[in-house]
């Protein structure tokens, strides 16, 4: 069975075929008994060898906990690929292995540097270690309404003042969700001279191994550790990442990872990243043509009425080294709608469905599957320019990004774990703020739990929702405080 459909390559998922084929008679869990107790209109829709593959821990088949065998195999594989000493399958995607090294590289008291604008995982890493954070500045763009990147001369400024005899954790990103990237090699360079460890969350950065018209990987850049979101832009299913280190045999990571991710790992889940590192190296020249896609698409877009999809110009946001070309930004502004708005259009009228939107732009992820849908694209996006008057302006809207970096008073660990009440927002200025507020998108904190309540962010957060923006965990014109502060 397992030559019939050419599974050499996927060590793993050919183990999960093997046993399929062999009959077994299931007293184990899960508890659909691979199919045989799943429920029938369930079954139908997914079909039966979903059920077959969703497996445990059986002979042959190996344990996450302790791999050995073929998961042993298929991570070894990965890290032979992307340039690893060693490879982490995760289960709770990158975020997993982001916490991961947190826990194992850090800890209560210690600092880690990380830019303000990192993913709500980085911060709930900073709740998880106990550890102390230390914020690089990042500036953005008011004309393209994007975020740039570190910049290394702020990054060497804020590793030169911290004391000599610490040794802090940094956390950089690379690239960001709109795909862009610092000069991450000299970064990482610096920081090791300083003799920091470096964790890079590369979750929107798993394709860079496939060509040089990437950016460079954070592997090939010296990293430490890279977080990579496998489902993202390659073939995994939802929540199947990556974590490669540059050294093996690290306990503590091991360790962590076992705090962090599921004891019933999902064999589908890690199956899928058996199969995305297989195709991603049979797909390389497909990656090539999608970056070169990337290319055309911006000029094509860009001559449309009303749009810029920007190209080289992303080089004169402030620390911005290098660009994905696959992550394809619109901007949509002198349309005179937002990027929310046209995202709307774009899929009511063109069921194009994009992956993110903002005030200014949308964001669309661009891979070997887009290929044959490129002229669906620039369809789409000319006639929504045709459907809106360049004559209207945009109103004023709120945004985060000029807002000055809040007073720490707490940890954000001291903070998550204080008592704390809810208040109405006019009743929490001057007092810290129990919780991580965040909106969205891009997901940028404004507000971190341990942080003094000041006037600029409540009166933000009031234009903001009055605009119709939200956050995860939005309370309607409430906000958790730290009792007594």
């Amino acid at each position: 069975m397992v030559e019939d459909i050419g599974l050499e390559r996927t060590p793993l998922l050919a183990a999960l075929a093997r046993h399929a084929g062999e009959g077994y008679i299931s007293f184990h869990t899960p508890g659909h008994k691979q199919g045989a107790g799943a429920f029938t209109e369930w079954h139908s829709l997914l079909g039966d060898m979903v059920f077959q593959l969703d497996l445990t821990e059986l002979p042959g088949l190996d344990n996450l906990q302790d791999p050995q065998g073929v998961i042993a195999e298929a991570q070894a594989r990965a890290a032979a690929y992307f340039g690893a000493a060693e490879t982490f399958f995760l289960v709770n995607g990158a975020t997993a292995g982001i916490l991961a090294v947190m826990l194992a590289a850090s800890g209560p008291g210690k600092k880690v540097v990380l830019p303000r604008v990192s993913h709500q995982s980085v911060f709930n890493g900073l709740i998880l270690s106990g550890a102390r954070p230390v914020y690089l500045p990042v500036e953005y763009s008011p004309d393209l309404g994007l975020l740039g990147q570190v910049e290394t001369c702020r990054l060497e400024r804020v590793l030169t003042e911290l004391d000599n005899e610490e040794k802090p954790l940094l956390v950089l990103l690379h690239p960001n969700y709109y795909g862009l990237a610092g000069d991450l090699c000299q970064q990482v360079k610096t920081a090791h001279e300083q003799g920091c460890v470096v964790l890079v969350d590369e979750a929107h950065g798993a394709h860079f191994v496939t060509s040089a018209l990437f950016p460079v990987t954070a592997l090939q850049a010296g990293a430490d550790f890279a977080a990579q979101g496998a489902h993202k832009v390659l073939g995994a299913f939802t929540q199947a990442a990556f974590l490669h280190c540059r050294e093996e045999g690290d306990q503590r990571i091991r360790d962590a990872l076992r705090l962090v991710q599921s004891s019933s790992p999902s064999y589908l889940l890690m199956a899928s990243l058996d199969v995305a590192r297989c195709q991603c190296e049979q797909e390389e020249e497909q990656w090539e043509a999608v970056a070169q896609l990337g290319h055309k698409l911006r000029s094509e877009i860009s001559r449309l009425p009303g749009l810029f999809a920007p190209g080289n110009e992303l080089f004169e946001l402030p620390g911005v080294y290098e660009y994905d070309p696959s992550r394809l930004i619109v901007n949509v502004s002198e349309l005179g709608i937002t990027g929310f708005e046209a995202a709307d259009w774009l899929y009511s009228q063109k069921r194009i469905l994009v992956e993110m939107a903002d005030l200014y732009n949308v964001v669309l992820i661009l891979s070997p599957a887009s290929l044959e849908s490129a002229d669906l694209l620039i369809d789409g996006f000319s006639s929504l320019a045709a459907a809106c008057s360049t004559s209207r302006k945009n109103p004023s809207l709120p945004d985060f990004r000029g807002l000055p970096l809040p007073q720490q008073l707490l940890t954000p660990r001291e903070a998550f774990f204080a008592d704390f009440s809810l208040v109405p927002w006019d009743s929490a200025l001057g007092k810290i703020s129990a919780e991580l507020i965040s909106p969205y998108p891009p997901g940028v904190p404004v507000l971190c739990p341990g942080e003094r309540i000041d006037g600029e962010v409540l009166e933000f957060l009031h234009e903001w929702e009055r605009a119709g923006g939200s956050w995860p965990g939005q309370k309607k014109g409430l906000i958790r405080i730290v009792v007594g502060s």
